[in-house]
């Protein structure tokens, strides 16, 4: 999970931004910036079963709201590829104008008594008369704008509704219509990357945090905005550059030679976990600005003390260029089971590889424990339906250097749209914190790079035990693209000796530690408090130094 948008989130470039549209954005984040630091992060967490979904219903119970976000995704989908339609620019455009008149009417909602409430009740007042009076491509009904523009007190979801709002939402919504996918190796922009980023941070606000009134009302205020700044964005997709990126379809022919036999190995969880499990790395980024994200890597090459994670742990969504600060972290001798005291003495990663298409990377580190040997990869084709695998990673919420099981559901083909992309389906649990981690067979060998994906079905709810690692043959033919040839059944032959660091950490799910459930939020913000005590502590010195 992304931490809370910070300042450095406001640098939105010339190049990125129209000069009259830069200063508007700039006040925008930072308004996010106070909010999302202040009220959001003293607020408590929301217990994910009560979490609540939000969105103006109908009374048939359709979430508008969802459909119009699922329509957006749709529609974004189809801007990430050479020459988009036109038609799609402003289709999604409309989507996002809408949405944003149903965040101020929800921030009605919540401002309705109290004189603290009055300043957010005005302002949304005023943007939902500003909305009702402007002209749009696609007209919304006049007993709507009607509605809008008239007393305060008689706006709310239900005479929202009533006055047409789902016909008009469904009017830009429609069911079944087909809409191109994105194109392989396109991405958003950065300005819409970061608007992307905070419409997500202030939403996930009001779902997660416990927000008094006047902050849940300013939540939606600020969603409002931010869907407005989107509506009036280039969402043009642009081509992914970069020195790092190396295109799968690069990578030098490999011998497979004949497909092996299925190995008749009886499966052992624990002797898995016990040899696997020191060479599984922690990989905790974090940006000058405060955002981050948690995955999990596993040593393939030892000599050149290269980890092979998910390129999205390691490569940010809005520069799409890997994050400032990646650490590292391996497993302790002895788990304590508290994540403060496991993670001790990190070093420092550097990307030397990505590619986003194949959501793939590589990360090298200065030194490697001693005991972090790398993993050796298996042929993906003697892997079958129903064989058991073994998944190692940080699930949020559960512990660190958390194992569990499960067994190869199926074969999919181009997850994705991507050709080669090949991956298997399987029930062993993958959340985020896993994304990156190994998925290995009965001899304790990578037959996969596990995916973190978001995974919801048509009503919003989430799909559970269907998770999806990269074949270990797609990792194998990338990785030799970046001069990393690694033969199966064994790993990368040392080039030199690794040197030493200093550190102190639907089958059922078989825990082999005993640990706390950590948040990956708290996990973040304690590498940032860190950070920033070195940095005040290094400023002190040199001031001590330079007599000051």
């Amino acid at each position: 999970m992304k931490l809370l948008l910070l300042a450095a989130l406001l640098s939105i470039s010339p190049a990125s931004a129209k000069p009259n549209e830069s200063g508007s954005l700039s006040s925008l984040f930072a308004s996010l910036n106070s909010f999302l630091n202040g009220p959001v992060r003293r607020a408590p967490r929301i217990p994910a079963v009560a979490a609540v979904r939000g969105g103006i219903p109908t009374d048939q119970g359709e979430d508008l709201d969802l459909r119009l976000l699922d329509r957006a995704r749709a529609l974004r989908a189809a801007l990430l590829r050479p020459e988009p339609g036109s038609d799609d620019l402003r289709a999604a455009a409309s989507v996002y104008d809408a949405l944003a008149a149903s965040e101020w009417v929800q921030a009605l909602a919540v401002s309705a008594g109290g004189p603290a409430l009055a300043a957010p009740k005005k302002e949304a007042s005023a943007a939902l008369r500003s909305w009702a009076s402007a002209a749009r491509r696609v007209p919304a009904p006049a007993a709507v704008n009607a509605l809008l523009e008239g007393p305060v007190a008689a706006i709310d979801d239900k005479a929202l509704v009533a006055a047409g709002w789902g016909d008009y939402v469904r009017s830009l919504s429609p069911s079944g219509e087909s809409v191109l996918e994105a194109k392989p190796g396109w991405s958003a922009s950065a300005q819409a990357a970061l608007l992307d980023e905070a419409l997500k941070s202030v939403r996930d606000s009001v779902r997660e945090r416990k927000l008094e009134p006047a902050a849940e009302a300013r939540a939606h205020l600020l969603a409002g905005r931010v869907l407005i700044a989107l509506a009036a964005a280039d969402l043009r997709g642009r081509r992914d550059e970069g020195s790092l990126i190396t295109a799968s379809a690069a990578a030098p022919a490999l011998d497979e030679g004949p497909a092996p036999a299925a190995a008749d190995l009886s499966f052992e969880p624990k002797r898995i976990y016990a040899a696997a499990s020191k060479s599984v790395a922690l990989l905790l980024c974090v940006g000058d600005e405060g955002s981050g994200e948690l995955g999990t890597g596993s040593v393939v090459d030892a000599g050149r003390r290269r980890i092979l994670t998910n390129a999205h742990v390691v490569i940010r969504d809005a520069t799409h260029e890997p994050w400032p600060v990646i650490h590292v972290y391996f497993k302790p001798a002895h788990m304590t089971g508290d994540a403060k005291q496991d993670m001790q003495s990190p070093v420092l990663g550097r990307v030397v590889a990505f590619d986003r298409a194949l959501d793939l990377a590589l990360v090298e580190v200065p030194s490697l424990p001693a005991d972090a040997a790398a993993l050796p990869l298996d042929d993906p084709r003697g892997v079958a339906v129903g064989d058991r695998v073994a998944a190692i990673g940080h699930p949020e919420q559960g512990g660190l250097w958390t194992l569990t099981t499960g067994v190869i559901s199926s074969l999919v083909a181009d997850i994705g749209g991507v050709k080669g992309k090949n991956a298997f389906q399987t029930d062993a649990s993958i959340n985020r914190g896993n994304s990156g981690g190994p998925l290995l067979d009965a001899r304790g060998a990578i037959v996969g790079v596990n995916t973190s994906m978001a995974r919801k079905a048509a009503d919003g709810l989430a799909i559970t035990s269907v998770n999806f690692a990269l074949r270990s043959d797609v990792a194998r033919r990338w990785m030799a693209a970046q001069d990393e040839t690694i033969a199966y059944g064994a790993p990368a032959p040392p080039l030199v000796a690794a040197a030493p660091a200093v550190y102190a950490q639907a089958a059922k799910p078989i825990i082999v530690t005993e640990s706390k459930p950590y948040r990956q939020e708290d996990v973040i913000a304690a590498e940032i408090a860190k950070m920033e005590q070195l940095g005040a502590e290094m400023h002190a010195e040199i001031r001590h130094k330079l007599g000051k």
